[in-house]
């Protein structure tokens, strides 16, 4: 039986994961990247008034912001970009692996 893998979170959004089984530690960055934050001041938003209009807790918006790698649902994608008025597409990013 194989050892599931562990996320250790670390600073500046990078992302390690310690495999038990083979006792190795891979960096992956994040290679889908939110744009919510560019986006919400393109469109004159703070997180204040992003967090009210989308009804969604402040640190919500306020970690999105923050982290452009941070995971989140397909409720919440849509939820912003229906807010900001642009499809859930342009509030995502993807950079392949280097």
């Amino acid at each position: 039986m194989l050892a599931p893998e562990i996320a250790i979170i670390v600073p500046h959004s990078h992302r390690y994961w310690y495999n038990p089984a083979t006792r190795k530690i891979d960096e992956r960055l994040g290679m889908i990247r939110l744009r919510v934050r560019e986006v919400a001041t393109e469109k004159g938003f703070s997180m204040s008034r992003l967090s009210r209009e989308a009804n969604m807790a402040y640190k919500t918006i306020q970690t999105i912001w923050r982290d452009p790698y941070h995971e989140v649902t397909t409720t919440t994608l849509d939820k912003l970009a229906k807010t900001l008025g642009v499809t859930p597409s342009e509030l995502i990013e993807y950079s392949p692996d280097k």
